[in-house]
């Protein structure tokens, strides 16, 4: 993908100060009896100062122990006893403590479970010990407080896939459709349609320029908006959650955003316990849980590791985070406790200042609850246990060090992927940069595995007619209606397309190549900031030369004055008769008539845009227009 500064991974065993690294794995956590899960990971090196402690228990704790009792001794070799909070989460099985103070870098912890506690049920849980180090380094804070600093490199990557690095396209061969659109706005053709799949189309193409200008943007299947909002940054991921939501990531202060469908913003999530948050991915669950990714930056003495490596090279690994709806940290998973930083691909060159050995870049859940993660640099897609954090297996293409399945009919299998999903059917698609490949080339797969043998079977692939090849980004989303809808990353043109399952092309769009587009999504969406009654207005039969007129009640459902001062459409036979615009009170309605006048004898379907345009931002809903010219109208005797 975007050669970052180069991913690390692995276990780790520094004793940091100066550093003495080991490139073998950890002792895990299994043999603690009774115990699903604990972090940080007994024995483990390299945490942060700021982390909390998880303990998880396969029942229920008893609450008037956690909250009455002084059940846990939590003490550091060189900050002493800590104080805390006490947490009870996910059903009472899971016990988190958040120390008051900070651990001290480069101290070792101690972490002691009374043997008085119980269950909810009264049974004891046996008494629990356990230790780990903190890291020797401030980076992680470092990149919390400069986090630009950090992605230099990835900008940089980026910008040698584009044409042109320091400008963004304006929006002039929009204005046959569209004459409406703020200067600057990055122009988005839609090249071909051929009964494309119904929804909204959700991108978010950027720049790093200082003066670009970056939006977020829902388009319809032609490719005009229905929102924009102008952001101050570059943003990523902009997308849908399943609970309705919207989430994105603002590249101005490294931090997600969640909207209301009326596009409030209503919360901000990032990464916790001293960890930089990592744009790549936001997973907002059925329990309003949130997965996300981190970045975790270690001085790494690499000559201890591979031959000619950097003796104070930052080495950067993975870090999973679930928060609960408290946004309490309530599952976390390192690489460095569980990959080996030499699991690299051959390309990713360990030798240098800044490795990025894992980078991670999707996340899903599987169908079992479990956790899916895209590991770019490793060539891989990992399954892992998210009860108890243990790896359920490695799947990777050629390059892949720890691959443990066979691929059937696909013998290269995938390289520098991004994007895995769990599909409804049971399998599983990823976009396949194919970096590695020889010849380079990208593809939209899908495989279906065979867990317990191991085995991956090519059921399902799309790539560009001719070739084409994405270095970086990319993502594959299949629809409701198995169309497949396909982000091609950097570089490439369509920037997405969507394709039915024989692969014939429905859609695809164009954005110029100065620009950059992460993912492509489509959904089902319409704003709750205003509504119309009815959705859909039907005109039934109208004489040629004769008009009809019928009305739609527009409701503002907010607590603010609202104002729609401009519509579209595509026919022409179709009009709005209201003057505009029309200033609508908090929870008031008003009236405006919409009017159909056939021009030739044929049925007519047309949508209507109801908008609220402002310098930065529209927000439109959408009505769709039927009518059809009478083929036998009345003629009068009197004529």
């Amino acid at each position: 993908m975007e050669r970052l500064y180069q991913i690390l991974k692995s276990l780790i065993i520094i004793f940091i100060t100066g550093i003495v690294f080991t490139n073998t794995a950890i002792p895990g956590q299994k043999g603690i009896e009774g115990f699903q899960y604990l972090s940080p990971v007994p024995w483990s090196k390299l945490n942060q100062p700021e982390t909390n402690i998880i303990i998880r228990y396969s029942l229920p704790f008893n609450r008037t122990d956690i909250i009455g009792g002084n059940i846990l001794e939590v003490t550091g070799s060189k900050s002493g006893r800590h104080s805390g909070r006490l947490i009870l989460s996910e059903e009472d099985k899971t016990l988190l403590f958040y120390p008051d103070v900070p651990f001290s870098e480069g101290e070792n912890v101690i972490v002691k479970l009374s043997g008085s506690v119980r269950t909810s049920n009264n049974e004891r849980i046996p008494p629990l010990s356990f230790s780990f180090s903190i890291t020797g380094n401030d980076i992680n804070k470092q990149a919390i407080k400069n986090p630009e600093k950090f992605h230099l490199n990835f900008k940089n990557e980026l910008k040698r896939t584009l044409k042109v690095s320091d400008r963004i396209s304006a929006s002039p061969d929009n204005s046959f459709i569209d004459d409406s659109l703020p200067a600057g706005f990055p122009t988005i053709t839609v090249d071909s349609i051929n009964n494309p799949s119904s929804g909204y189309i959700f991108l978010t193409p950027f720049t790093f320029a200082p003066n670009g200008s970056n939006y977020l943007i829902i388009t319809d299947n032609y490719g005009v908006p229905v929102f924009y909002r102008k952001t101050p940054g570059w943003n990523l991921d902009f997308k849908r959650q399943p609970g309705g939501e919207l989430t994105y990531f603002d590249g101005s202060n490294y931090y997600y955003y969640v909207l209301d469908s009326s596009y409030q913003i209503i919360d901000s999530l990032r990464t916790q316990n001293g960890y930089p948050v990592d744009f790549h991915e936001l997973l907002i669950l059925n329990n309003n849980h949130s997965l996300m990714l981190a970045h975790d930056y270690q001085q790494v003495a690499m000559d201890t590791v591979v031959q000619g490596g950097n003796p104070n090279a930052v080495v950067n690994g993975l870090v999973i985070q679930e928060l609960d709806e408290n946004k309490n940290v309530v599952f976390q998973w390192r690489s460095f406790d569980h990959f080996k930083i030499t699991d690299a691909t051959y390309d990713i060159d360990l030798t240098d200042s800044l490795i990025d050995w894992v980078h991670a870049n999707a996340l899903d859940v599987d169908t079992d609850g479990n956790i899916l993660v895209s590991c770019r640099h490793l060539d891989e897609i990992t399954k892992i246990n998210r009860q108890t954090g243990d790896i359920i297996w490695r799947w990777g293409g050629e390059y892949c060090k720890n691959n443990q399945f066979t691929f059937i009919n696909d013998p290269t299998g995938f390289s520098h992927q991004h994007f895995i999903r769990k599909l409804t059917n049971g399998n599983l698609s990823l976009f396949d940069n194919g970096n590695l490949h020889s010849p380079e080339y990208s593809r939209a797969v899908e495989y279906q595995l065979d867990e317990e043998n191991k085995l991956a079977f090519l059921v399902w692939e799309y790539s560009n007619d001719p070739i084409s090849f994405s270095s970086a980004m990319g993502s594959v989303n299949r629809l409701p209606d198995h169309n497949t809808i396909i982000g091609w990353g950097t570089g490439v043109n369509p920037a997405i397309s969507e394709v039915d399952a024989q692969g014939n092309v429905t859609q695809f769009l164009t954005i110029p190549d100065t620009i950059v587009n992460y993912r492509g999504y489509k959904f089902p969406w319409a704003t709750n900031l205003f509504l119309t009654n009815p959705l859909s207005v039907d005109f039934n039969y109208v004489a040629i030369g004769d008009s009809l007129e019928k009305t739609v009640e527009i409701i503002n459902n907010s607590d603010n004055t609202i104002e729609i001062n401009q519509t579209f459409n595509y026919e022409s036979a179709f009009s709005v008769t209201t003057d505009l615009p029309i200033y609508i009170p908090p929870a008031g309605t008003v009236t405006v008539y919409v009017k159909f006048k056939p021009e030739e004898d044929r049925d007519y379907n047309d949508q209507l845009h109801l908008r609220w345009n402002s310098n930065e931002q529209r927000i439109a809903r959408v009505v769709a227009l039927t009518g059809s010219a009478d083929p036998n109208p009345i003629i009068s005797d009197n004529m």
